[in-house]
């Protein structure tokens, strides 16, 4: 027994068929996998996403972003210079001024008649012009005018000797009887005072004392209510009436109150200016966007590169791409990437497959055409009656007399009847090669009575690879017959667990050779003889009687696949 299948067994070297199998399955799943991963255009997105996301551009784009907060920000500062130009409290009188119905009025008072001539006459009296001419109107009085002069003089001429007797002697009548009298006086008077200066004087005055604007001029100046009937009191009375009206009233407080002198103080401010820039921009829709942009404590959240970040993030937990990932650049695949399946068979079929098997071994087909028995066997092979699939392949040897060829010494070919049949199969006419790995799932189940083997052979069976052989002996290794007897280079593997199936192999590279069981390598050898093509082969033979209890003696194969190296 051996003691080195024993310590891998011991240790868990050998792994379960299933866990193997399992594995595979699973390896080839996420190769292929792998290999549409590979070409997909998600993989590319993905990797283009992977880029942007890793760049320096996109983290410094994001870092700017997240930079972003309104409080220090420029719109923060406009904010805090129009909250500070609004507490000013010229800014508030005159804010509280304009667009006020007050200023509206005003305005249109400004521009009134009414306060055009409240405007002249103010003016008229303030001045000195009113004052000017109610003291020239009260100067005019008829004591010492020029008036009571020239009345005075008329009359005083008017009563003198010369006048009265030339008045006198008007009269036609009285001027002829003084003609009439000798020396008269008052002819005299008349003759001498007719062309004199004194009546041409007496006749001025009389012309102008009686005339109209003379009499008005008197009456004028005599009037002592002269002053309160004049242009100047009316207009200084309209004033006066104005002054109380309640729209003057108005315009006069508001013109002279201290909000209004403010308004006409900041109006064409730098402040006012400022103030107004600022409030254009401060209520701006653009404004107020961009403010509420730099509150949004997630505005990093809504851009299109926080999409893609996303959008890369959640591909990178798809599974299919964490598998990618994990196994690229790793070793996984060599395997599947390095090595093709050129022969395989899971024997699902109901029948066995004849363009791959062959129910003759090449040796014997050379030699007869057709299977013999060797000497001390107790069986014959027949074509393919002892194999059944469906599933799994099962050479079964059954107890049943049948005639057939016997090679026995010194006779040769001699027609025998013997006991039990069998079966065998064989890929010489489908499938040999130089190199490559030769595998077989095997439920190991030795009968001690029976030799069931897998093995690799050339044109001749001797020697052979045997990928397994079991029954009174249970190896693997280089088997060959001297002088009718097996020699065996190998390794004994009767500790593996009995009615268990195993995965038995052997990768063949030139004249190196190594067996594994279950993907461990167990054995290892060189045979520059089977450095040549090989084929696959299994059959069972007979070299005892078997029990009754144990027929049919069946040897089970689920499956065999050859690989070799791509090119």
């Amino acid at each position: 027994m051996s003691f080195k299948i024993f310590t891998l067994q011991l240790l868990g070297k050998i792994k379960p068929v299933e866990t193997i199998e399992k594995n595979r399955k699973t390896i080839a799943d996420d190769f292929a996998e792998f290999q549409r991963v590979e070409s997909s255009d998600e993989l590319k997105l993905y990797l283009e996403l992977e880029k942007e996301v890793n760049s320096a551009e996109f983290k410094k784009k994001k870092a700017e972003i997240d930079a972003l907060h309104f409080k220090g920000s420029h719109e923060f500062n406009l904010l805090k210079e129009i909250n500070s130009l609004e507490k000013k409290r010229s800014i508030r009188d005159f804010l509280k001024v304009e667009g006020s119905s007050e200023l509206t009025r005003f305005q249109k008072l400004k521009d009134a008649e009414k306060t055009a001539e409240y405007n002249d006459l103010k003016k008229y009296v303030n001045d000195g012009r009113f004052a000017k001419d109610k003291k020239e109107i009260l100067a005019q009085v008829y004591k010492g005018s020029p008036e009571e002069k020239q009345a005075r003089e008329f009359h005083k001429l008017e009563k003198s000797k010369q006048i009265r007797v030339w008045n006198e002697l008007q009269n036609p009548a009285r001027l002829k009887e003084e003609e009439s009298a000798k020396h008269s006086k008052k002819l005299k008077i008349f003759n001498e005072t007719k062309n004199s200066p004194l009546l041409k004087r007496f006749l001025e005055l009389k012309e102008l004392v009686n005339s109209d604007s003379f009499k008005k001029r008197v009456a004028f100046l005599q009037d002592n209510t002269k002053f309160e009937n004049s242009e100047a009191n009316r207009k200084f009375k309209r004033l006066k009436q104005l002054e109380n009206d309640p729209d003057i009233s108005f315009f006069n407080g508001f013109e002279k109150s201290k909000l209004y002198k403010n308004y006409l103080a900041v109006i064409n401010s730098s402040a006012l200016k400022r103030y107004r820039e600022l409030k254009q921009t401060t209520t701006s829709a653009e404004f107020a966007e961009r403010k509420k942009y730099l509150e949004d404590p997630k505005k990093w959240e809504k851009t299109e590169e926080f999409k893609r970040q996303q959008q890369y993030l959640e591909m990178k937990k798809l599974p299919h791409l964490v598998r990618y990932f994990k196994n690229k650049g790793t070793t996984v695949f060599d395997f599947v990437r390095n090595w093709e399946v050129v022969f395989e068979d899971n024997f699902n079929a109901a029948k066995p497959d004849t363009d791959k098997w062959s129910f003759t071994s090449l040796a014997a087909d050379k030699m007869l055409g057709d299977n013999f028995a060797l000497a001390g066997d107790l069986h014959h092979f027949t074509v393919g009656k002892n194999l059944k699939t469906g599933g799994k392949l099962a050479i079964e040897v059954r107890k049943e007399k049948t005639t057939g060829k016997l090679w026995q010494m010194p006779s040769g070919f001699v027609q025998a009847t013997l006991d039990y049949t069998s079966g065998l199969i064989s890929s010489w006419k489908s499938f040999s090669a130089d190199d490559g790995i030769f595998e077989a799932k095997i439920r190991f189940n030795p009968v001690r009575q029976v030799v069931s083997s897998v093995y690799l052979a050339g044109e001749t069976d001797q020697p052979r690879v045997s990928l397994l052989e079991m029954g009174a002996k249970n190896r693997l290794g280089f088997i060959s017959l001297k002088n009718a007897k097996a020699e065996v280079e190998g390794l004994d593997i009767s500790n593996l667990n009995s009615n268990k199936w195993y995965i038995f192999s052997v990768e063949k590279n030139g004249s190196q050779f190594t067996w594994k069981i279950n993907e461990t390598v167990v054995f290892s050898g060189q045979s520059s003889e089977l450095n040549k093509k090989l084929h696959l082969n299994a059959s069972s033979i007979v070299v005892d009687e078997i029990p009754a209890s144990q027929i049919p003696a069946t040897f089970e194969i689920e499956w065999v696949k050859c690989w070799r190296r791509k090119k």
